[in-house]
């Protein structure tokens, strides 16, 4: 290839238009490039980004199409279990800082570090149709046909709204996981419009029979608003699950000296304690660090006692469990026993809790 490639990393041309650039026809077939969408090729090292791909889809190769069910949930930055679908809910990981869902960013169609060389592969584009037409047989993309449901447009990409996306996604994900996407949509974090829990029950209902409904709906009775990050969510369901008093979601103390107001993630006022659920994110600096040491003293100050879980703690809950029934009981609150706890720990792998807890469970 005698072309600078590098000039177009990150492009997504029809075979046409690399040819009008210079490219040969041996070019596109060889191992610089990577085809999509049955027409399409993309530079195998910097292939194009996933809102490219989309944009691509909706304006060309299939316009009016709405994107849907994982692809949405990624473009809206709604959260989505590690393991679910090639681990498309990582693509976000390197958009940077948690944002408000449905922030339009330019999300990436690899994991970082990931290449396609080296066996990545590019995600699968859901996208839904109303034309009543057959679906195409497209490379990397699936077509749904579905009635025309509610829809809402970021950075010029329409995607199905978050009521609806719920539904979509109630087919594949466990319930543990739809809570988690629920709380995100209804919390601090947010999509504008989304609506808070009784429009999105609201909408639920009137949408009538579909796959996953039942699973959706037991969902929305979990579902819990001020909630900041995936992990709290399944953390939140394991604590309860595993029978301790439901504790408030992040709940503001506030330092009566110097008014500063603090959030705890999952916290029991009656007993003073909380329990910190610090994601992989967590404490990556030094100044970050110190932070949340000067944060843990001034509460332990205030008497309250800080309890932290981690994500080994979301695969692995036995450990952290019996810490808080020993924290909690000896604050005074009814708390399982241990017996119970080891029972909830075993039953998780069929549980439906959510894809990113591991299969087995330590024993003590």
């Amino acid at each position: 290839m005698h072309l600078d490639l590098d000039r177009h990393g990150g492009e997504l041309r029809s075979r046409q238009e690399w040819l009008d650039l210079g490219f040969h026809s041996r070019d596109l077939a060889g191992p610089d490039f990577t085809a999509l969408l049955s027409g399409f090729h993309t530079p195998t090292d910097r292939p194009a980004p996933l809102t490219r791909i989309v944009r691509t889809v909706q304006t060309v190769v299939l316009p009016g199409s709405v994107a849907s069910h994982a692809t949405a949930a990624v473009l809206l930055g709604v959260p989505l279990p590690w393991r679910y679908e090639r681990g498309v809910g990582l693509l976000r990981a390197g958009v940077g800082a948690p944002r408000r869902i449905g922030t339009a960013v330019p999300v990436p169609s690899l994991t970082p570090g990931a290449s396609l060389r080296a066996g990545a592969r590019l995600p699968v584009v859901h996208v839904r149709t109303s034309d009543g037409k057959a679906p195409r047989s497209l490379t990397g993309v699936r077509t749904h046909r579905m009635e025309k449901r509610p829809t809402l447009t970021i950075g010029g990409i329409e995607v199905s709204a978050p009521a609806e996306l719920l539904c979509e996604l109630a087919a594949d994900l466990p319930w543990g996981d739809l809570v988690a996407a629920i709380d995100a949509i209804i919390g601090p974090l947010g999509a504008r419009g989304g609506g808070g829990l009784p429009d999105i029950a609201g909408y639920v209902e009137r949408r009538g029979s579909f796959r996953g409904a039942a699973r959706l709906r037991r969902a929305l009775g979990h579902a819990r608003e001020m909630v900041r990050s995936p992990g709290e969510s399944i953390m939140r369901l394991l604590v309860v699950g595993a029978g301790f008093p439901p504790p408030d979601a992040n709940l503001p103390v506030i330092d009566p000296q110097t008014r500063q107001r603090r959030y705890l993630d999952l916290a029991w006022e009656a007993a003073m304690t909380a329990l910190e659920y610090d994601g992989d994110g967590h404490r990556t600096t030094k100044q970050q660090w110190r932070r949340d040491e000067a944060r843990r003293d001034e509460l332990a100050a205030l008497g309250w006692v800080l309890a932290r879980s981690t994500g080994e703690d979301l695969a692995h809950p036995l450990r952290i469990l019996l810490r808080l029934r020993r924290t909690l009981g000896e604050r005074g609150l009814v708390v399982p026993s241990e017996h119970q706890i080891r029972l909830f720990v075993a039953s998780l792998p069929k549980a439906d809790l959510s894809l990113a807890t591991a299969p087995r469970q330590p024993s003590a």
